[in-house]
């Protein structure tokens, strides 16, 4: 998960306004690696329910979930973290934006 910069003309930080959840990476992986949800979610010991959640992006990546998903799909917990923050970071500057 790259934290690099992006700054314009004026000297400013430019921000993207495109949110990505990691509950829609998460799904993207499973069906690259062909395993099904419910299946993954038993292996992780999840409640299928809380796991549809979180594909759903109605839940949060916590850091007790990210360590599990670095346990079976050997992809960090602070990759899954990283794109946790971030989201939740867009959406709060997506409100201030509206606000002001």
């Amino acid at each position: 998960m790259g934290h690099d910069k992006i700054v314009g003309k004026n000297g400013s930080e430019i921000y993207f306004e495109i949110l990505l959840h990691p509950g829609e990476v998460l799904e993207n992986e499973l069906l690259e690696r062909k395993i099904t949800k419910s299946a993954f979610a038993m292996k992780i010991a999840m409640y299928p329910a809380h796991f549809s959640d979180i594909i759903k992006c109605k839940r949060n990546i916590s850091a007790n979930i990210a360590l599990k998903l670095e346990k079976e799909l050997n992809i960090s917990a602070e990759f899954w973290l990283g794109l946790q923050m971030d989201y939740d970071l867009g959406k709060e500057r997506m409100k201030i934006k509206q606000v002001a």
